[in-house]
């Protein structure tokens, strides 16, 4: 999970501080198990949140809740995430993995198909009802989020509501869904306290009821302001606005508490909620958990969370408040605090927020990098290049670090000439720093990413180098892989097997699943000499690293597992097994280029080794025309001979007519090796056979 698990709890209301309001919760609770949308919308301090609240705790029994808090620059990336998350205990039937989902939604073309897939999982979820419920929604300003909202609304069934709570209508087709009785919505004038709700909460707390009616008048009603009153304000109470609630809670409630908890407040402001351990961290007070229960009891507009621990959450407006006189009046302690807060963070959002808010952007640059490796390794490439974006584009451009974040990107996409270009730039950065260590790993990235362009001669040059250089395991195992895919495009099968060794040495030294994945060997490895002991070292460990995930080593491992049933076996049943697990991995990966990729030429020569012609062809015929674009005309020039050899294998001489002439075409569209004639060569002699020149079959086939 990348974000904070309170984001996902409901409010728990407190007990005793809330009054009936029969009105009210009677229309909110009919609106909840028979609108589409339930829009909650008004000003701040107005009790929307505790509206909504308090009438989720009275849902028939057997009705699915799914509440998600927005955070100020959430997007449609994040709050999907958190949907997700937030719908798990409900085991919606997923066809496709969450991750993928989010993936899919992230972009226009496909973001429809996104909406589809999530409306069909919640239709087909054992429940009566579900309440999908979006806190704060007025913090959110991500056009593609309201857009994928509006996706869901237009099809959403029966079953399910969509509640909203926010300062200001939201950015969706309100007037369709009005217009279709589907819209159930309560604005300010709803949620105004009337006369007799404002003495009914007099008498809670223990004040003559008629004195509420000048307080009520004063604030129209306002949850907020007759709260502050009648809690003993010298009668006094803001207006209702924003701006006048801010300044009130800063002279009124702020300024009045007593030093020792006026500045754990001001400390603790830096946390989006507060836990006994978290505040006492970032406070360094050890009498945290007291001061939390003293919060509590004086109810100074934080709301309790039913999370595992005791937890509070400040209303927003009073968190806002005590971070501006933090500024004010601690500007040389705050980015400490920030940063002790970003140390003990586990939302990987929330924390890069933190770090750049300590003013650090190296430091966000370097945690970044730290939480994308594992990222990637789990197939989530969206969420990396979602952090990415929250951190200033000309920072970005500027980075080494994050400029080998969008390398790695690149190579998880199989979009080489990106990947290089990153490097490059890294590379450039590192060596002005001075960090000789990092300028190598970026050379190696590139190394790779040159060999699978089909630019040997660049790739060789940077090999050379690195060679003769210590450097750490895991730019190691990059250059090793890299030695490994030169060498088979040199037709150095001589080196393949050491190198591999070398290889695997270096990958069973550690089970980071990230070195695993990066170091994953070419299909091609594969019946080369000296090769089967050390593949069956690396199906072993990658296969035991992964476990029961379906993450993209995975994947890759039963590729290659199928690999190994083929070739090494001839059991093409066992081929075939491994080829469907494989797959099921991948759709549920959302079929990533490089997954999908590496399956597609497995399925192309179980085929074509099985004999059936048909299969074998259209197998071919689907691997070049899902080939990305961004790996390179060299690696469809390689897939194009292996298309090439099955319509040999099955005489199907257009075919192999086809293939040559584009083989023969895209020639100079990479570096020239000695490996390119022989393998044309050996094609154009089972051109010459099949057309029955047999002479000139030998011939080519002697040479």
């Amino acid at each position: 999970m990348s974000f904070a698990r309170t984001k996902i709890q409901p409010p728990r209301p407190r007990r005793g501080a809330l009054i009936e309001r029969p009105a009210l919760e009677a229309r909110l609770a009919d609106a909840l198990v028979s609108a589409r949308l339930v829009l909650v919308s008004a000003a701040a301090g107005y009790g929307k949140t505790a509206a909504l609240t308090r009438q989720i705790e009275r849902l028939p029994a057997g009705t699915a809740l799914a509440w998600v808090a927005a955070d100020e620059d959430d997007d449609l990336h994040r709050l999907l995430e958190c949907l997700v998350a937030a719908l798990e205990p409900f085991d919606l039937p997923w066809r496709t993995a969450p991750e993928a989902l989010i993936r899919l939604a992230a972009d226009p073309a496909s973001r429809r198909r996104a909406a589809a897939e999530l409306l069909n999982a919640l239709e087909a979820c054992d429940v009566t009802h579900g309440v999908i419920a979006f806190d704060d929604l007025h913090r959110v300003a991500d056009a593609p989020f309201f857009e994928f909202v509006d996706l869901l609304l237009e099809r959403l069934g029966p079953r399910w509501t969509f509640a909203i709570a926010t300062r200001h209508d939201p950015p969706l087709a309100l007037a369709r869904l009005r217009a279709l009785g589907e819209l159930a919505e309560f604005r300010q004038v709803d949620l105004q306290f009337d006369r007799d709700e404002a003495r009914a909460l007099a008498g809670a707390a223990g004040l003559d009821p008629t004195l509420a009616d000048a307080l009520r008048e004063r604030t129209q009603g306002w949850a907020a302001g007759l709260r502050l009153a009648l809690s003993g304000s010298a009668g006094r109470a803001p207006a209702a606005s924003d701006r006048a609630m801010f300044d009130f809670l800063a002279s009124e409630v702020i300024d009045r508490l007593d030093p020792e908890l006026r500045a754990f407040l001001l400390q603790t402001s830096v946390l989006p909620e507060l836990t006994a351990a978290r505040a006492a961290a970032v406070t360094g007070n050890a009498q945290a958990a007291l001061l939390l229960e003293r919060i509590d009891r004086l109810g100074l507009f934080v709301t309790p969370l039913a999370a595992n621990e005791p937890t509070l959450k400040l209303h927003d407006l009073l968190r806002e408040a005590l971070l501006q006189r933090l500024q004010r009046e601690r500007p040389a302690e705050a980015p400490r605090l920030w940063q002790r807060a970003a140390a003990g963070e586990s939302d990987p959002g929330r924390k890069l927020t933190m770090v750049l808010n300590s003013g650090d952007l190296d430091a966000a640059a370097e945690t970044l990098l730290e939480q994308a490796t594992p990222l990637l390794t789990a197939g989530a490439i969206s969420t990396v290049l979602h952090l990415v974006d929250s951190i200033p584009g000309a920072f970005v451009a500027r980075s080494p670090v994050l400029q080998m974040v969008l390398g790695l990107v690149g190579w998880a996409r199989w979009e080489f000439t990106a990947m290089l270009d990153a490097m490059r730039r890294a590379e450039a950065g590192f060596a002005a720093r001075g960090d000789e260590d990092r300028a190598r790993a970026a050379r190696a990235y590139q190394s790779l990413a040159l060999n699978a362009l089909g630019r040997f001669g660049e790739s060789a040059a940077l090999l050379a180098t690195l060679r003769r250089e210590a450097v750490s395991t895991e730019t190691r195992v990059v250059v090793l892989l890299a030695c490994l895919w030169h060498a088979l495009d040199l037709g150095a099968t001589q080196r393949v097997g050491p190198l591999l060794d070398e290889l695997m040495d270096r990958l069973e030294s550690s089970d980071d699943a990230s070195l695993w994945y990066r170091g994953f060997p070419h299909a091609r490895i594969n019946g080369l000499p000296d090769t089967a002991q050390a593949l069956q070292r690396y199906l072993d460990g990658a296969l035991r690293i992964a476990g029961d995930r379906p993450i993209p080593l995975r994947a890759l491992a039963l590729v290659q597992t199928g690999w190994q049933q083929a070739w090494q076996h001839a059991d093409l049943a066992a081929a075939d097994a491994a080829l469907a697990a494989a797959r099921d991995d991948s759709r549920w990966l959302g079929d990533t280029a490089n997954v999908r990729g590496t399956i597609q030429v497995l399925d192309a020569f179980v085929h074509a080794l099985r004999g059936d012609r048909d299969a074998a062809l259209a197998a071919a015929q689907t691997m070049l025309d899902d080939h990305p674009a961004g790996r390179g005309a060299w690696s469809y020039w390689g897939q194009l001979v292996y298309a090439a050899r099955i319509a040999a294998l099955f005489e199907d001489l257009d075919a192999l007519d086809a293939r040559l002439a584009q083989l023969q075409a895209r020639r100079g569209s990479f570096d020239a090796l000695d490996t390119q004639p022989r393998m044309l060569g050996a094609l154009q002699g089972h051109r010459a056979w099949l057309a029955g020149e047999r002479d000139a079959a030998l011939r080519l086939w002697q040479e």
